[in-house]
């Protein structure tokens, strides 16, 4: 349903409103901005009326109070001041005076307003001037009796700012309403223009649209005389009018080439549903239309193309398979042979282990015992050194216990000669009689001595003499012990060079060992990698098998001609056959 062109317009969404809304807050603004410079143009005209009335009402009065100041009248003063209020009507809110002291001397009106008065006052007075305060409603003139003398006083008066209100008020109203008339004037214009120039329009270029978007390509475009942007989109609609009526031949032309497509597809269609469920014998027969025959002809070219990749595939995965069997049972058996000799290598290892610490062992030990019979060498050494210093001590003992005897029978041979000599003084004392008897005692005494010293020679020399037979034997044992201690030196030196021998091949053969064992190690290490590797291969050969099986799994999802495959396999074989055969003559000559 078309809308009407009533509502078109008015729709709050349409550009007919929008615009009327912008002239609206146009004319609002300017209307608003004009007003409020009226009213500020009429308020400061109120106040500049009132600051004027001030400065036309004070200096009378200033002259008509020299006289009272010259002559302090203070009621004259008071009076005179009162008038100039009163003068001033509805418009003086207070006045004073005061004189060339600053002291107050009268004062009228509104007691509030004295005090700022009284400060202005004395501020005029003391700037010799008129002064001003509430931005000219406060003012005070000087009193003077001639324009070059000295201030006598000041009159001060204070006006009243809202006295002018109600007259502002009323031109403030004024101007509103003025203004309020010219903003509806011209909004009635304004939509009456708007409608003229725009709106109308609009509405008939969108009724063309809507039509020619239901289909309508023969309607008539209005507004295509205009000059304007409209007339301008008119022109370009009635352009595309034009190519949507091309664009609709073409469409139909489309429409045909779209059903006989849909045939196409359709054919296409089964074709690869059974291709999808594997079913590589059927092609497509019945004839496409010309342009799209070429396709026909290629998807059967390509059907009969994965058809015998299909088959050849299934031929050799079948040959994979049973290779992939023959591959993972051998690596099977090689990985278990490899295991068996890695074990072997392992424990042939820990035991020339073994076997190399026992001969690290023995030649630690022998080493050991080298050193200890070196030691035993070197105190059989010394042994024989301190017995040789013994027998060489024996003699000297034996040489000295022969001195002793001679001097011990030197000594018996003394005692001898003195025995006799105190026998013949015996025999001299007995022949001396009386007289000799002292000397008879002393020679007896002497005898004893005498026989004592030779019974004690005699002692001494049996001791020695018996000393001298056990340190002769002695010596002789020495010497015989030093005789065998040399020979027990002697074997020492050899077993110490035996040890020697015995020490330096353990380390030769600890060293032999040692590489033996480093050999074995290395071997052992090669043969975990290559039971690894064949541990891999096994993996590896299994997971081909299970993989050619998947392989076998999905290419049987396809149907196809099993003659090609039988075919296709006997190729394969006769290949495996002539790959497995030995050389023939020529071959090995040609090798050799």
């Amino acid at each position: 349903m078309m809308p009407s062109t009533k509502d078109a317009m008015f729709n709050v969404r349409s550009v007919f409103v929008k615009c009327a809304a912008l002239m609206a807050l146009t004319t609002i603004v300017v209307a608003g901005g004009m007003a409020w410079v009226a009213f500020s143009t009429v308020q400061n005209r109120a106040h500049a009326a009132i600051v004027k009335q001030a400065d036309q009402l004070v200096p009378p009065y200033t002259n008509a109070l020299v006289t009272p100041m010259r002559f302090g009248v203070e009621e004259k003063i008071v009076q005179t001041v009162q008038e100039a209020l009163d003068a001033a009507h509805e418009s003086g809110l207070a006045a004073l005076a005061i004189g060339a002291d600053g002291v107050v001397i009268g004062m009228a009106g509104d007691e509030t307003a004295h005090a700022e008065l009284t400060t202005l006052a004395r501020q005029s007075l003391s700037e010799r001037g008129p002064a001003r305060g509430d931005n000219g409603l406060l003012l005070a003139v000087p009193i003077r009796p001639d324009a070059g003398a000295e201030p006598m006083g000041v009159l001060a008066m204070a006006m009243r700012a809202d006295v002018a209100q109600p007259m502002i008020r009323r031109d403030k109203a004024l101007i509103a309403a003025v203004a309020a008339g010219l903003f509806v004037v011209m909004m009635a214009l304004t939509l009456w223009a708007l409608r003229r120039v725009l709106g109308k329009p609009l509405t008939e270029l969108r009724g063309a649209v809507a039509r020619i978007g239901a289909g309508d390509y023969n309607t008539e475009m209005p507004l295509t005389g205009h000059a304007d942007e409209l007339g301008a989109m008119a022109r370009d609609l009635e352009g595309m009018i034009a190519m949507l009526r091309k664009g609709r031949a073409a469409d139909e032309i489309r429409r045909r080439e779209a059903e006989a497509q849909v045939k196409v597809v359709a054919s296409l269609g089964d074709g690869l549903d059974a291709l999808a469920h594997g079913i590589l014998t059927k092609r497509l027969s019945d004839a496409f239309p010309q342009e799209y025959e070429a396709l026909r002809q290629n998807f059967n070219r390509a059907i009969d193309s994965l058809h015998d990749v299909i088959a050849a595939v299934t031929g050799n995965t079948q040959s994979i398979s049973r290779n992939a069997e023959e591959i993972a049972e051998a690596a099977d058996e090689l990985s278990g042979r490899t295991e068996t000799q890695a074990a072997t290598l392992e424990q042939s290892a820990a035991a020339l282990d073994q076997l190399l610490a026992s001969v690290r062992s023995a030649a630690s030990n022998a080493t050991e015992a080298d050193r200890a019979v070196g030691f035993a060498r070197e105190k059989a050494a010394r042994n024989d050194e301190i017995m040789r210093a013994a027998m060489s001590a024996m003699g000297a003992i034996e040489k000295s216990s022969d001195k002793i005897a001679d001097i011990i029978t030197v000594i018996d041979d003394i005692a001898f000669q003195t025995n006799l000599l105190a026998l013949n003084a015996g025999v001299e004392a007995a022949r001396a009689g009386e007289s000799g008897k002292g000397f008879a005692v002393v020679a007896s005494e002497v005898r004893t001595l005498a026989q004592r010293s030779s019974e004690a020679a005699h002692q001494i020399k049996d001791l020695i003499l018996g000393s001298s037979v056990q340190v002769k034997k002695g010596a002789q044992l020495v010497e015989e012990a030093g005789t065998a201690l040399g020979a027990v030196v002697e074997q020492i030196g050899e077993i110490s060079n035996l040890m020697s021998g015995i020490a330096a091949g353990a380390a030769e053969q600890s060293q032999g060992l040692n590489e033996i064992n480093t050999g074995v190690g290395d071997l052992d290490k090669v043969t975990q990698q290559n039971a690894a590797m064949v541990q891999s291969s096994a993996t590896t050969a299994h997971r081909l098998r299970s993989e050619a099986g998947t392989m076998t799994q999905l290419v049987s999802r396809f149907q196809i001609d099993r003659s090609r495959i039988r075919s296709a396999e006997e190729g394969t074989w006769q290949a495996e056959a002539a790959a497995s055969a030995p050389p023939s003559v020529s071959q090995r000559r040609q090798a050799g």
